[in-house]
């Protein structure tokens, strides 16, 4: 199904800035998992290199993941990305991520959660979605929507990827100071946060209304 069918026109971040400047709530939803049937980092990656060529960086990699049970999955994302991503030209990456955010996110959503999601932009609340996955291709995707996303960004330099992380992986802790250097919470009469791990905590615990897991829907009649 094609939600952005049910949602006015625009781009982000015009469209959105626009939208939220008069509203009161808001709303920070993470992606994969909690809006996503599938983790959209490692559908990427896949769809991008093939199943073959992610399994054996996932087995040059294999060291990295014993070191990341001591030093975080930060860690062992940043070394994937390493041998993945190192030195492929900047636009071939924009330019598949162009097609993945057109074809392969739609098919990803959870319809209960979508209900949600559009719930909170049809009533005028302000909403981003806070994602440890690339912001490039979430972004793509939530133009349409007109909501604006905070996540983790590539390295690029003269137009190709470092291999190397451009912000701090938007996870935990990250989540939090990444929303307040760019929201000023004080602003909103209530905050709503959605998630689905343990990397989502920090978000929630800063909600008037936090839903793990979709253990319950909130109240958006009022």
């Amino acid at each position: 199904m094609y939600y952005a069918r049910y949602v006015c026109a625009g781009s982000a971040p015009d469209s959105a800035c626009s939208r939220i400047s008069a509203v009161k709530r808001i709303a920070f939803f993470d992606f994969d998992g909690t809006l996503t049937r599938r983790d959209t980092f490692w559908d990427f990656n896949v769809r991008y290199f093939g199943r073959l060529r992610v399994a054996s960086a996932l087995v040059r990699t294999a060291a990295s993941a014993v070191l990341s049970l001591r030093f975080g999955r930060s860690f062992l994302k940043e070394t994937l990305i390493r041998v993945l991503w190192r030195g492929i030209p900047h636009e071939s990456y924009l330019s598949f991520a162009r097609d993945y955010s057109s074809s392969e996110i739609e098919k990803n959503l959870i319809p209960e959660a979508m209900r949600v999601f559009l719930k909170h932009i049809e009533r005028g609340d302000a909403v981003y979605i806070v994602t440890a996955s690339m912001k490039d291709w979430c972004e793509l995707w939530a133009r349409r929507y007109g909501v604006l996303v905070i996540g983790t960004e590539l390295e690029v330099e003269d137009g190709y990827l470092t291999g190397r992380l451009g912000t701090p992986n938007c996870r935990g802790a990250e989540k939090v100071a990444r929303i307040r250097a760019e929201v000023d919470l004080n602003g909103y009469s209530k905050i709503f946060a959605y998630g689905n791990s343990g990397g989502d905590r920090e978000m929630l615990a800063i909600a008037d209304e936090a839903v793990y897991r979709w253990d319950h829907i909130p109240n958006l009649d009022d």
